[in-house]
């Protein structure tokens, strides 16, 4: 029946989208990454390296990819766990308030919440998403509850209620609202709406104030809802392009080019109309207030593993991205002469990084050469400066672009990291 949660089934690639958009977050206490910054950034209380939280986070992945159970997702985790240290009870100093406790790290209960919240909430998002594109020939929503250990009494009152999708009670209600909450919807034709009762009038909402003693802030909840899933339905998704630049450019260089090699066929075209929209302002002089730097692909992950493997070069980010002044002067050399990207080129930059016909390392710069073919004897090669600094972030950076022969691609100050000449 659509709308139910069925883990140990394949997830929808909406779920699996929207976890991959998710940055990284150091977190003490649940509390100190909540309500839409959680929907940001993946995190694990008391989880204080970086590579251990990655590994969390390789494995719920593969959980929603390719449906692993609970009972597969402890036996792989646990003896990692342990290896590490991360398991049981011990003492850790809170950075927040400096006290020293014992508290609860790696346990079956622990990975059991682990497992199940972070399955429920990208299985929600997912579902939200195919719900708005199917919504005007299913307009309707019935609230399921699904019994838990946990009872909520507002839950349980709110099984059978059908209501339109895109009315406001949605935004603070639709499921998953509340710690080992189980409870979904199902998605209904007008007919089957008729046929299950009509539509329902929306509860009133009733509300109580909640200060999270950890941020010191203080937000009016429904009642049936935790604090911790109190933000509004689909927020993320909505701005995915923008959102998966970001946590590509903050995310580790081999996790970064993991989800965005997940993500390209479903996020060029949204980086496009973007990236478009900016071009196009730069070439008309309206960018003044346009951001100065904008992420446009992200470096593959056999790029990332060879530059490593073949020449020593150790990528800070996957994110490849064009300066506003780098992207001025390209448009510029395309008015003037055969040595230059056409223009046309520069507009579809994003885009045909995705398959250049191949990426070489020049030992002399530094830098990566992504090379494609534009006729039998000329080739295009774009400049990416690798961990290029600035401000306060590392990048990767496109440097300049031109018209070349195969001769200034032959050498053996070149390496071939991707791809054939």
């Amino acid at each position: 029946m659509p709308g139910l949660i069925s883990f140990g089934l394949r997830e929808p690639e909406e779920a699996l989208a929207f976890f991959r958009q998710k940055g990284y977050a150091i977190a003490f206490d649940h509390r100190d990454v909540w309500r839409q910054a959680n929907q940001g950034a993946f995190t694990v209380a008391k989880v204080a390296q970086m590579d251990l939280l990655a590994d969390f986070r390789t494995h719920i992945d593969a959980a929603i990819q390719n449906g692993t159970t609970l009972q597969q997702f402890i036996k792989d985790m646990r003896p990692n766990l342990m290896r590490r240290g991360w398991w049981g009870r011990a003492q850790m100093t809170d950075p927040q308030t400096k006290e020293t406790k014992v508290v609860q790290l790696g346990s079956p209960r622990r990975l059991k919440v682990i497992y199940e919240t972070n399955m429920r909430t990208a299985h929600s998002e997912g579902q939200w998403q195919r719900i708005q594109s199917a919504k005007d020939t299913l307009p309707f929503l019935m609230y399921d509850h699904t019994p838990s250990p946990h009872e909520r009494k507002e839950h349980a009152a709110w099984d059978g209620l059908v209501l339109r999708a895109d009315d406001p009670w949605w935004q603070s209600h639709y499921p998953v609202r509340a710690w080992g909450c189980k409870c979904s919807v199902i998605q209904m034709s007008a007919a089957m709406a008729d046929a299950a009762g009509g539509e329902s009038v929306a509860p009133e909402e009733k509300y109580r104030s909640y200060t999270n003693k950890r941020t010191g802030e203080t937000i009016d909840v429904p009642i049936g809802v935790d604090p911790e899933f109190s933000y509004p339905q689909g927020g993320r998704l909505n701005n995915l392009g923008r959102l998966m630049a970001e946590r590509v450019e903050r995310s580790p260089a081999t996790w970064g080019s993991v989800v965005f090699d997940g993500a390209r066929e479903r996020v060029t075209p949204i980086v496009m109309a973007e990236y478009t929209s900016w071009i196009t302002a730069i070439e008309a002089d309206r960018a003044a207030r346009l951001g100065s730097r904008r992420v446009v692909n992200a470096i593959s992950q056999n790029i990332v593993s060879q530059a490593a493997k073949l020449v020593g070069v150790s990528l800070t980010t996957s994110a490849i991205s064009l300066d506003k002044g780098e992207a001025m002067h390209l448009l510029a050399s395309a008015r003037k002469g055969e040595k230059s990207i056409p223009s046309e080129w520069v507009y579809a930059l994003p885009e045909r990084l995705n398959a250049p016909k191949a990426v070489l390392h020049d030992v002399n710069s530094g830098n990566l050469l992504y090379v494609w073919a534009l006729d039998d004897n000329r080739y295009i090669r774009v400049v990416v400066q690798p961990n290029f600094a600035d401000q306060r972030i590392k990048t990767n950076a496109i440097r300049s672009g031109h018209v070349v022969t195969i001769d200034a691609l032959r050498g053996t100050q070149f390496t071939l990291l991707d791809g054939q000449l």
